[in-house]
């Protein structure tokens, strides 16, 4: 019998003068501010990642990429997709992420295009859907200091 399962993930980064790239779903974004982190900040895959996660019941990628650890230390996105991907490969199937990024600035409207076709290449799913919002100049999950995330992944069980 097939069953769904339903997770959430929530990620959050401040920008940092420290000149780095602002890459967002796996997508390099030219602005003059990146986003601190452990890793290269992308909080829209570690939203994603989190949530499918969840949706396993198994942790959240802190779990796997504690920030003390060296290990963690600059590691790309798309590398923790990759454990995250191969802990659930034989038991589920993503079915569907619906995403929500809450940034004042950069404006992220333009680069939606790009963001969701980078998303389908690395979770390789078509049913992904992002929304943007502002933060209509209020001072909440960051501000005009950071990028924050919001994900919500179904996934399917597999039947061997």
């Amino acid at each position: 019998m097939n069953s769904y399962r339903i997770g959430m993930g929530f990620d959050v980064h401040p920008f940092t003068t420290k000149r780095r790239n602002l890459i967002l779903g796996g997508f390099s974004i030219k602005y003059p501010l990146g986003l601190r982190a452990v890793s290269d900040g992308d909080v829209i895959v570690h939203a994603i990642c989190d949530g499918i996660l969840g949706a396993a019941a198994l942790g959240d990628i802190g779990d796997y990429f504690p920030p003390q650890s060296s290990a963690s230390r600059g590691i790309l996105s798309i590398s923790i997709v990759e454990r995250v991907l191969k802990k659930i490969k034989k038991r589920f199937k993503i079915i569907n992420i619906d995403i929500t990024v809450i940034a004042q600035k950069p404006r992220l409207r333009k680069y939606k295009p790009q963001i969701i076709a980078s998303l389908e290449k690395i979770f390789k799913n078509k049913k992904i859907n992002l929304k943007i919002k502002s933060k209509e100049g209020m001072n909440i999950l960051g501000g005009v200091r950071a990028i924050s995330c919001f994900a919500i992944v179904l996934l399917k069980s597999v039947n061997k």
